[in-house]
């Protein structure tokens, strides 16, 4: 007699996992440029197979020809030679010290290095004495110490020069650094606060031109003049304590530390050469990374068979070693995808970049990633918390590109900027419409509102 009964059967099924290199990609292409250089460091300091190689074309150590790391030839300083100007063959006066990695360990970045980094790679070389100037001239508050026609009189320079640099300086440094009082300082949060879309409607208005009655509470005073009620009032002094602060930097001794401080510098530059605009990822200048030529060497050495090794110290160098190409091969994967979505912006909003905001085309980030053969995911990744230098110097966030009512936002501006009496929104409708833009009542009153801009009753 045949058996016949139910049972479950395994059948082979195919699944789609992420590989961790590609989960490590993903994790590196969302960063912003801060978490990155975070990332940098965190990895120069673990992984000893990981180098940071000058830039120069000339940096090669004049003994051995090996490359130089931070000026110093790592395999002659292991051999007890010193490196120095003039005494390249010099041995130390103890060849048999111990070799001490810490030498070669840079020093950590000063707030004055990273602002004269980014200002020289966003002003003309005519301006970087300017910039230099105004970068020392900072306090440990990070407000300006001086005006800037006594910048302009020392410097022999127009004053619309060193207005100018100390423009690009604000918008560059941490939010404020740069101000010559409070008020200007709060003023240039809010300018960054208003890009990322975070604003109120009575801010600006009350810092410019309320800012004394403010300081001494005089609430009621100012809710009568606007027009608003005395909770309005209290709700900016509430939005100013959450977003704002009063000095652009906490000095050290407040906190034990150095202050966290955010800076605005572009992950992309778009220039015009004269004859069309250029893409450039401005990574690749600020990292030279490389395989360590020491743990190179010794692993081919190990891989051909003249070098023999324990078994923990073949170990070491399998890991270190595949690590440090795995970062490696993510970094460039992350800056070629940056790269090409740059390039094809160029393609797309090139009226934009050369004309202003008003030409900016609808865009998807589904288009892009159609357009270079990538995912969409990836495209977001790879434009998330990073920003843009346009032609005209002017620092953005990629999300921008991306932001088709940026232009409908800037006629509304422009319109209110210039009325005689005050616009309602349904007049702003009409304008629009034969202007060839076909919005909504309520999307022009969220357009005004995102853009700090009262009602017309308290305008």
């Amino acid at each position: 007699m045949v058996h016949m009964g139910m049972g479950m059967d395994l059948l082979p099924q195919q699944q789609m996992k992420a590989s961790p290199a590609l989960i490590a990609l993903n994790n590196m292409l969302v960063l912003s440029t801060t978490e990155l250089q975070e990332l940098v460091q965190r990895e120069l300091e673990e992984n000893p197979a990981l180098d940071q190689a000058e830039n120069s074309s000339d940096g090669l150590c004049e003994t051995c020809g090996r490359p130089l790391t931070e000026g110093i030839c790592l395999a002659c300083l292991h051999d007890g030679i010193r490196l120095s100007d003039g005494d390249s063959g010099q041995r130390l006066s103890n060849p048999d010290d111990e070799f001490d990695p810490l030498l070669a360990v840079a020093a950590p970045i000063s707030l004055q290095e990273t602002l004269q980094r980014d200002l020289h790679i966003a002003l003309p070389p005519s301006e970087h004495l300017i910039a230099d100037f105004l970068i020392g001239s900072l306090d440990e508050q990070g407000f300006l110490d001086c005006s800037v026609e006594e910048a302009a009189d020392i410097l022999q320079v127009e004053v619309a020069r060193v207005e100018a640099v100390l423009e690009k300086l604000q918008e560059l440094g941490p939010p404020g650094v740069g101000a010559r009082n409070i008020q200007e300082c709060l003023l240039i949060q809010l300018e960054r606060l208003e890009r990322t879309g975070v604003t109120h409607p009575l801010i600006r208005r009350i810092v410019t031109s309320y800012w004394i009655d403010f300081g001494e509470h005089r609430y009621s005073e100012i809710a009568r003049s606007l027009g608003v009620s005395y909770d309005d009032i209290v709700g900016v002094r509430d939005f100013m304590r959450q977003h704002l602060r009063p000095f652009p930097l906490k000095k050290a001794d407040e906190d034990g530390g150095s202050a966290n401080v955010s800076f605005l510098i572009p992950d992309v530059v778009i220039s015009d050469d004269g004859h069309k605009l250029v893409v450039e990822v401005v990574e690749s200048k600020r990292y030279s990374l490389r395989l360590n030529p020491l743990y190179q060497e010794l692993m081919q050495q190990v891989a051909q068979g003249q070098q023999e090794v324990s078994n923990s110290d073949s170990e070491h160098l399998s890991t270190f070693v595949s690590r440090a190409r795995l970062f490696l091969t993510n970094m460039r994967q992350r800056r070629e995808t940056i790269r090409r979505i740059g390039e094809y912006l160029l393609v797309r909003q090139e009226a934009f970049l050369r004309n202003g905001i008003r030409h900016l085309a609808p865009l998807t980030r589904a288009e892009v990633a159609d357009a270079i053969g990538v995912h969409e995911s990836t495209v977001s990744r790879a434009t998330a918390n990073k920003y843009v230098q346009l032609p005209n110097r002017e620092i953005i966030p990629f999300s921008h590109f991306f932001s088709a009512s940026l232009s409908v936002k800037d006629v509304i501006q422009e319109l209110i900027a210039g009325e005689s009496t005050p616009l309602t929104d349904e007049q702003i409708v009409d304008i629009l419409r034969d202007k060839g833009f076909q919005l909504a009542r309520r999307t022009v009153a969220k357009y005004r509102g995102q853009l700090g801009i009262l009602p017309s009753n308290v305008r």
